[in-house]
């Protein structure tokens, strides 16, 4: 059941389905209306663990299902929720949080919410739904965007255009090299005397301007992209 102020049914797939003795799982991916520019989409992954289940299987079964998921959608949300006994998938996935901390049936907590992203939700527990004897538990999301908790990095760069190159090129074709030449016989001090020159011919010529880089933006999101946006 998917709210239809979240996200419309038609980007809801099912991306796998498996029921073993050990292990049930159906995970499925969205593309909510909103979502944080660093993902591509959510990816939930319901599970079941029977008691009786080999719990090592089962977390081995689980493993590899979302490895796969991971290594195809690698910008995706990941969550997985679901009632796992007596498993912790911590031992399989070290990398995953448990948001979960109370007792959801009885003294136990075998209902767990797993994602990788520490802090990401609040757990609290509501009553059960009908004759069930698992308490209901709302996640209330806790997630900030990378754009709040890294700060914006801004850097100058040159700016390489047609006209500043041949600018640049004028002024070395102008340059004394000989100057260089006469001044040392020492190659390791000819080599480092040039090259600081060079080095100020361009800081002087190239004009350069400051760029500012968003924590939530691609690395593949250049100025041709933008712009065609």
């Amino acid at each position: 059941m998917v709210n239809n102020s979240w996200c419309n049914n038609a980007s809801v797939v099912t991306l796998a389905r498996s029921c073993s003795p050990n292990l049930e799982l159906l995970a499925f991916k969205f593309r909510p209306f909103y979502l944080p520019r660093e993902f591509t989409l959510v990816i939930i992954n319901t599970v079941y663990i029977p008691p009786q289940a080999n719990m090592d299987t089962a977390l081995w079964e689980l493993h590899e299902a979302l490895t796969q998921l991971q290594a195809q959608h690698r910008d995706a949300a990941l969550i997985v929720v679901g009632d796992f006994n007596s498993a912790n998938l911590k031992r399989a996935v070290p990398n995953l949080y448990q948001h979960v901390t109370f007792p959801t049936r009885g003294n136990r907590s075998p209902d767990h919410c797993y994602t990788p992203y520490k802090d990401s939700y609040k757990a609290l527990a509501h009553p059960p739904f009908g004759k069930s004897d698992h308490a209901a538990i709302f996640l209330l999301p806790k997630y900030k965007q990378r754009l709040k908790r890294e700060a914006l990095v801004q850097r100058e760069v040159a700016c390489w255009t047609d006209q500043s190159v041949d600018g640049l090129q004028d002024t070395l074709d102008e340059a004394d090299w000989d100057m260089f030449r006469r001044s040392t016989d020492d190659v390791s001090e000819f080599t480092e005397a040039v090259v600081g020159f060079i080095g100020k011919l361009v800081d002087d010529t190239i004009p350069r301007t400051t760029i500012k880089k968003f924590p939530n933006q691609k690395p593949w999101v250049d100025k041709t992209i933008r712009e065609a946006l």
